[in-house]
């Protein structure tokens, strides 16, 4: 059986621009890196659960007389940062077994192939290991 090491595939795929020189990127012109911004989304949708997914229900006046007002929504305003967002949270919960919509949906908003299975990668890596309950 052969093993083939895809250790380094995801970070090429991650750098900044400016870690990369200009021969690679006409050379490997579909993957372009993500910027700072979005390298921080990916991040902060590992703290979202996936509830934030769900579209937000507006609240009765009575639930807002007994609860307060509305809570802010986790809704990001520019689309294609809210596509990688829920692309991320996605990963972050389930791991490689995410939904494809998830997929299709950030490829619509502009990311790359490449782009999107770097993101999932990148989060594969650092997700606690799976632990299986003693039997």
């Amino acid at each position: 059986m052969a093993f083939i090491d895809f250790t380094d595939a995801a970070p090429e795929a991650l750098s900044a621009p400016a870690d990369r020189s200009v021969q690679e990127a006409r050379r490997y012109p579909s993957v372009s890196a993500l910027s700072d911004l979005e390298h921080r989304i990916v991040e902060l949708a590992r703290s979202d659960s996936l509830e934030t997914l769900r579209p937000q229900r507006k609240r009765s006046w009575l639930a807002r007389l007994i609860l307060g007002p509305q809570p802010i929504s986790p809704v990001l305003a520019n689309e294609r940062l809210e596509a990688l967002r829920r692309l991320a949270v996605q990963a972050w919960h389930k791991g490689y077994t995410l939904p494809v919509s998830a997929v299709r949906d950030a490829q619509a908003a502009g990311y790359s192939e490449a782009q999107v299975g770097a993101v999932i990668d990148t989060i594969g890596r650092k997700r606690a290991p799976f632990r299986r309950l003693a039997a």
